[in-house]
């Protein structure tokens, strides 16, 4: 029997560096601490396994550098860590 969790695709934070104004509000609002904060304040995804697809991070970035993507899959060119792209 499939469930629901087979047919839907993890989602994952992906990070805008260019709309990012560092400040944390995605890390602090991670109910499983799965957003690290570099020494910059630059957000990245610490541990994509720990990450439930909750949406927070991106519900509480005031300035809309977060959105959820399909796990694996980036948008315009991810970084080398796979979850920041530069608009």
């Amino acid at each position: 029997m499939a469930t629901t969790k087979d047919k839907t695709k993890k989602q994952v934070p992906i990070f805008s560096l260019t709309r990012c104004k560092r400040c944390g509000i995605c890390s602090h609002f991670c109910p499983v601490d799965a957003i690290g904060v570099e020494g910059d304040g630059t957000p990245y995804l610490a541990d994509p396994e720990a990450c439930t697809s909750c949406g927070l991070c991106s519900d509480m970035c005031p300035d809309w550098a977060v959105c959820l993507t399909a796990a694996g899959e980036g948008a315009r060119g991810p970084s080398e860590s796979g979850n920041h792209v530069r608009e």
